[in-house]
This record gives C-alpha cells, structure tokens and sequence, in this order.
C-alpha cells in the first residue's frame, strides 16, 4: 500500500507541484546488532527467543 501511496503523490507532484517534504523512510535501529555476541548462547537466534516468549507468555495466562 506504501508504493501506491507513494507513486499516487510522485504523480501529484509532478502535476502540481511539491505538496511538503517527503517523508523519510523509517530505520529500525537495534543496539544489540551490533553488539558482540556468544555464539553458545541459546538465545543468540531470533526465532528462539520469539518461541521462549510465547511459551511464557502462554504459561502466564494459564498460571491459576
């Protein structure tokens, strides 16, 4: 939807004239990217820590 949004304002502009700034793309900055990592740790991998969040996540609201 973004690309349409985006070649439907290039168009405007183009026929108009500029209507603002364009909008920036957004950057997702991640500290820990670039911070040294043990390769030994199990929580190295993106997919395990998702599935240990869901598993105790799924545990908390079952808890009684």
């Amino acid at each position: 939807m973004a690309g349409f949004r985006d070649t439907l304002r290039d168009l405007w502009a183009r026929l108009i004239g500029p209507s603002g700034p364009k909008v920036p793309p957004v950057v997702v900055h991640d500290p820990a990217a670039q911070r040294a990592h043990d390769l030994d740790d199990p929580f190295f991998d993106d997919k395990v820590q998702t599935r240990i969040g869901d598993v105790i996540a799924h545990a908390g609201q079952h808890q009684k």
